[in-house]
């Protein structure tokens, strides 16, 4: 490996693999006096390859220097430069942390954005003071990069904060990126929460519905399946797949109520037509969980005949577990004119 001086006038070269040995040789030196010289070289280097490499260096070279480094460069002009900044300050771990907080507290918005990018990348913990910090910031924009970065992470620990928040904000995208992040969290104590923010689900616009779906997919109950299913034929198609999945999800995990004739008639027409076939078959699916009534049955029977064959596999799928032995014969006629074979599986041949 060639000296500190040796390195340093190879860098200045104009040859571009020389640049990056040179560069990667000053990482191996790992001595904080190297540090300068590959700020000094990154500024003007056009090369991608030695670019990386001098990253590469910043990542080998230990101590606070190379870490101050990186955050100065935190601020650069260049989108690719401060990227790279990133990977390394996560790469650097734990000693990065103090840091991190004085950019956090001295640093302009965007700077404050690209701290939590970074602490929400360093496995070692210890971050809990840059979330708390940007969670109380004065730039919406900074409140929501923590929601969200918290809500990826999955931090439990700040799940009372976040729902805090949400009961205070006005600002819709932050409402909304509260919403999504308790629902990532995944702790059902947080529905009580957002149902005291948004009680009346039927009048949310459609930008927090999506969201709140989320939550109730995954923690509501047989009180609010009705609430869910009276969406179905009062808002817009593009909300059908969410409002649909909800249902579902929420069928599999509680026994709701018979619904209403105004729900029934939207599941019927979602399913015989105009909806895309996924959406078809999840009305059918959850149709099928009142095969006890005789319409409704009827209307699954005729559902075997249907041309779309996601409509024949949710009809199939839901008359085999009806457990009326009477259906078996019809059943059985539909099936000698049945060609798919993952619906003549359903149908139990």
């Amino acid at each position: 490996m060639s000296s500190f001086a040796e390195c340093i006038a190879r860098l200045e070269g104009a040859d571009e693999t020389e640049r990056t040995y040179a560069a990667e040789d000053l990482g191996y030196l790992n001595v904080a006096a190297c540090v300068p010289a590959l700020l000094g070289r990154l500024g003007g280097e056009t090369s991608l390859a030695v670019r990386d490499a001098i990253f590469q260096a910043l990542i080998r070279i230990d101590g606070n220097a190379s870490i101050e480094a990186c955050v100065g460069l935190l601020g650069s002009d260049d989108p690719q430069i401060r990227n790279q900044a990133v990977d390394v300050l996560r790469r650097k771990g734990g000693p990065a942390i103090r840091f991190l907080e004085a950019a956090m507290r001295d640093g302009d918005r965007d700077i404050r954005k690209l701290v939590l990018d970074v602490a929400s990348g360093i496995r070692a913990g210890g971050t809990g003071a840059i979330h708390a910090a940007a969670l109380a910031d004065q730039d919406p924009n900074v409140v929501i990069t923590a929601v969200e970065n918290l809500g990826r992470m999955r931090a439990a620990e700040f799940q009372s904060r976040i729902e805090d928040l949400l009961q205070a904000a006005t600002h819709p995208m932050l409402m909304a990126a509260c919403v999504e992040a308790l629902v990532e969290i995944g702790r059902e104590s947080s529905l009580a929460a957002i149902r005291r923010r948004f009680p009346e689900l039927a009048k949310l616009p459609d930008f927090f519905l999506g969201p709140y779906l989320k939550v109730l997919a995954a923690f509501g109950g047989a009180g609010d399946f009705a609430e869910v299913a009276g969406l179905l034929p009062v808002r817009g198609p593009h909300l059908r797949p969410a409002i649909l999945g909800t249902l579902l999800a929420m069928l599999g995990r509680c026994q709701a109520d018979g619904p209403g004739e105004a729900v029934l008639a939207a599941l019927r027409a979602v399913a015989e037509d105009g909806d895309p076939p996924l959406c078809r078959y999840q009305a059918v699916r959850i149709l099928g969980h009142w095969t006890a009534r005789e319409d409704v049955c009827a209307f699954l029977v005729s559902c075997l005949s249907s041309a779309e064959r996601l409509v024949r596999l949710g009809a199939a799928e839901c008359l085999r577990t009806a457990g009326r032995p009477e259906l078996e014969p019809i059943v059985a006629a539909h099936a000698l004119e049945e060609s798919d074979e993952e619906v003549l599986q359903a149908l139990g041949c």
